[in-house]
């Protein structure tokens, strides 16, 4: 599925697929609850189809669409974060790349999908940079990614990169009033910061509570009305990644305001005078936080760590 705020970048990989081919090494990057993975997977079943149509969706009814429906297909190879791990590591990539150089069962291209490419810890991106350079006949890798500041600058240097937009305001918001949603759609899509899939899977009461409740206590933190180490406790058990995409999409937010092109404000109760430039400290401190946020840290102490930013963004107001 294409979403429509995606359908002039597909039309984009169509004029390159019937110009040329689509290069063998695709980068695709974008935010969180935006639909780039609809899309990815949507160029996936594309590849693997053997008669795709003219817009080069897959067909839907050909034996190698049909087997990648059963989510059995010998040419399709996914690699994720394996079950009680943090990262993708080398040995993965070691049988990524025994897959690539294997014969194909199909007429479509071998297709290899690493997500999330930000989870590749250096010695399995180091692994990888071979065959993204010197591709396997009939291959084609895909990594898929919202946080590539974060990737090594070798692999983001051999790949075609490819950045999916965050719809603006009314183009989200015309969709998101589509869906049958409980909630005020404005309301959703402030807290989601303007993602509309994301305001979408907001839109259910436990998810809902959750996110007002971690701007209530990031706010209670900075005014003093909570410690560190008590709303710290409460958050130890979050996924970390989670935590770190709010705060840093609420800092992102802040520093638009101050230029007048913020969208949508996000909904804490702090004084909105900080100072520019700590605005923009904190935007970098919280990216650090979130480039750890993989390995192994004690949740307490990194979460208390991160909220001090946050404190000592307004210490000196």
């Amino acid at each position: 599925m294409i979403y429509t705020w995606h359908q002039k970048i597909w039309d984009q990989l169509v004029a390159t697929r019937n110009a040329t081919h689509l290069p063998h090494a695709l980068l695709i990057s974008g935010e969180k609850g935006t639909g780039k993975q609809a899309f990815t997977e949507a160029l996936v079943n594309s590849l693997l189809c053997e008669s795709p149509l003219e817009n080069y969706h897959a067909c839907g009814q050909c034996k190698s669409c049909h087997v990648k429906h059963s989510d059995a297909h010998p040419d399709y190879y996914h690699v994720s974060i394996a079950e009680n791990k943090t990262q993708i590591v080398v040995d993965q990539i070691r049988q990524l790349i025994n897959f690539l150089h294997m014969s194909r069962s199909y007429q479509g291209s071998r297709v290899a999908y690493i997500n999330p490419a930000e989870a590749l810890n250096v010695n399995a991106a180091n692994s990888l940079l071979k065959s993204l350079e010197e591709p396997a006949n009939n291959s084609a890798i895909i990594l898929l990614t919202s946080q590539i500041s974060t990737l090594l600058p070798t692999i983001k240097s051999r790949c075609q990169m490819l950045h999916l937009p965050t719809p603006n305001k009314q183009v989200a918001l015309q969709w998101l009033t589509q869906q049958s949603i409980q909630h005020n759609p404005e309301e959703l899509l402030e807290m989601s910061a303007g993602r509309p899939l994301y305001a979408l899977d907001l839109d259910n009461e436990e998810h809902f509570k959750s996110r007002k409740d971690f701007a209530y206590d990031l706010s209670a933190v900075i005014n003093q009305q909570q410690s560190l180490t008590e709303v710290s406790k409460k958050w130890q058990n979050s996924p970390k990644h989670e935590l770190l995409d709010w705060q840093i999409h609420w800092v992102q937010q802040l520093i638009k305001y101050r230029f007048n092109t913020a969208q949508h404000l996000p909904a804490l109760a702090i004084p909105q005078s900080a100072n520019l430039s700590r605005l923009w400290i904190l935007h970098d401190e919280l990216i650090k936080f979130r480039k750890i946020a993989h390995t192994s840290l004690n949740s307490q102490l990194f979460i208390e760590n991160m909220l001090l930013s946050w404190v000592k963004l307004y210490e000196y107001e």
